[in-house]
């Protein structure tokens, strides 16, 4: 058993996080009516000319209903898009009663909701659960970033405000957003961008958090995509464009990239394991199992990778263009007309490619040296057991077991958090840096361990890197206390020197740990 399998044994206590997402639906082109004009400004997300365009409009036929429902679910209103639809002569079709049960569903989730609304900066986030409010001006600041950098590499304009939903588990984003409760829970999906906006689920809803800043930019880059092409994006472009985007906003930070895509895309390719560029069917999200959707993610990245380095970031704008201006074609003509091939000879090229640059066997992706399975038995009893002494108010034993298993599975970062976390409660402050160890130690990103990081590294004179290691803790596990509280305690009063993470570490402070 690799360290890296043992990892995901370890997290049976702090539940693993996979990235994932869902595809926004696509909209055919109704025309050049006004009722179809509407349409396509909803679908773009320009909801005010849609909505202008609806006010035109003095007829209510089941057409008109639809759209003017959709539009609300646009702008987040699930309650007027649940009301417009509830007469049973609205019910004409199976998209009809479907739509009308998703906004039934998505009022009766978000009832009691908060809207934190930053007019300046065109960012709204409607927060379900009132403890998730501190987050909203951080995920504002991210959401603003994020906009800026697609601007910059796609040359598209995400609407203001830009909508933004945090809900508190996968049964609520279900409720929201229409995906399938069972292929959410299957592929691990946390976010999904749909409905012109992004909805995804607290942090706190995982035991270690999960990367949301950067599945906040995958999201993102969703709609940007959607609103570029007219939502005739098929769906390798859509994802292969957002996984090489949802990094690009912010400066580069450990463990980016590990495992390179394209060895994983390679390995699937040789083993015969891949699940083809096209035949991801309706979303990612809904593959049967999250190591298919892995696969998928990394096949996408590599190959609009290889993409871009052979045609260049500009082909990405043009094909963007091309797409928007089909009407109902089939969209291989606008990726020939851009590229000069269609998308067989593209992917034909794509295997070539990676078949001449690493051969026909399968390379190691770093899982690291293998230990046996009683061991891995063994390195969970520990870290139970320290976890008990823990509570129990008796660190310096619980040390000595997360010693055990940090010697079994050195790279484990929870392990080494576990055992300082104990060292300093025992008020052993040399011993617990050194059991830290370095980011090099360590092969995954882990909140409370670099907001340990940073606080060794601000004592030791190095607020730079202290502050780095801060925001990347805040990155991946904000609603943490030790995480928002800059590595302090929950024992220790002081609070952090920034107002803002002030606010977040108190608000921290008071979610009950579970």
């Amino acid at each position: 058993m690799t360290p890296r399998a043992a990892e995901r044994i370890v997290r049976a206590l702090c539940v693993p996080v996979a990235l994932f997402a869902a595809t926004l639906p696509a909209v055919a082109s109704l025309g050049g009516d006004v009722v179809g004009e509407a349409a396509l400004a909803t679908t773009e997300l320009d909801v005010e000319r849609a909505a202008r365009l609806l006010d035109q409009v003095d007829v209510d036929t089941p057409r008109v209903a639809m759209e003017r429902a959709r539009l609300s679910l646009y702008r987040g209103d699930c309650e007027a898009a649940a009301a417009i639809l509830s007469a049973p002569n609205r019910h004409v079709n199976d998209e009809a009663r479907q739509l009308w049960e998703l906004a039934e569903s998505c009022a009766g989730a978000t009832v009691s909701a908060m809207i934190v609304h930053d007019e300046r900066r065109g960012v709204s986030v409607r927060v379900q659960d009132e403890r998730d409010q501190p987050l909203a001006p951080v995920i504002t600041d991210v959401a603003v970033k994020v906009r800026d950098a697609l601007r910059r590499d796609l040359g598209v304009a995400l609407p203001r405000p830009l909508r933004i939903d945090l809900v508190r588990d996968l049964f609520s984003l279900s409720a929201v957003t229409g995906l399938p409760l069972k292929a959410a829970e299957t592929t691990g999906t946390v976010a999904v961008a749909r409905w012109g906006r992004v909805t995804m689920i607290s942090p706190r809803a995982t035991a270690l958090g999960y990367p949301w800043e950067d599945t906040l930019a995958h999201e993102m880059t969703h709609l940007a995509v959607t609103r570029a092409s007219g939502d005739r994006a098929p769906l390798w472009l859509q994802e292969g464009v957002a996984k090489r985007l949802e990094t690009r906003w912010r400066a580069a930070r450990p463990h980016d990239g590990e495992p390179p895509a394209d060895l994983i895309a390679h390995r699937a390719l040789v083993t015969g394991q891949s699940v083809g560029i096209d035949r991801l069917g309706p979303s990612i999200a809904m593959l049967p199992t999250p190591e298919a959707a892995s696969t998928a993610y990394a096949e996408v990245q590599s190959f609009i990778r290889f993409f871009v380095a052979r045609q260049g970031e500009p082909a990405l704008r043009l094909l963007f263009m091309d797409l928007r201006g089909l009407e109902g074609a089939d969209v291989d003509r606008a990726l020939e007309g851009a590229t000069g091939y269609l998308l067989p000879q593209w992917i034909t090229l794509f295997e070539h490619d990676l078949v001449a640059r690493y051969g026909k066997v399968p390379k190691p992706l770093g899982e690291g040296p293998t230990f046996q399975k009683h061991e891995a038995r063994s390195i969970v009893r520990w870290i139970r057991l320290g976890d008990l002494l823990m509570g129990d108010g008796k660190p310096l034993p619980a040390s000595e077991l997360f010693q055990r298993a940090r010697e079994k599975d050195p790279g484990s970062a929870p392990i080494r958090w576990r055992e300082a976390r104990a060292l300093l409660m025992n008020q052993e402050p040399e011993r617990a840096e050194r059991a830290l160890g370095g980011v090099e130690d360590l092969d995954v990103v882990h909140g409370a361990w670099y907001a340990l990081f940073g606080r060794f590294g601000g004592a030791g004179g190095r607020r730079e890197a202290a502050e780095r290691a801060f925001s990347l803790g805040i990155a991946v596990d904000p609603l943490f206390d030790e995480v928002a509280c800059e590595g302090r305690l929950r024992s220790e009063s002081e609070l952090p020197s920034k107002p803002a993470r002030q606010r977040l570490c108190v608000a921290a402070r008071q979610i009950p740990r579970e």
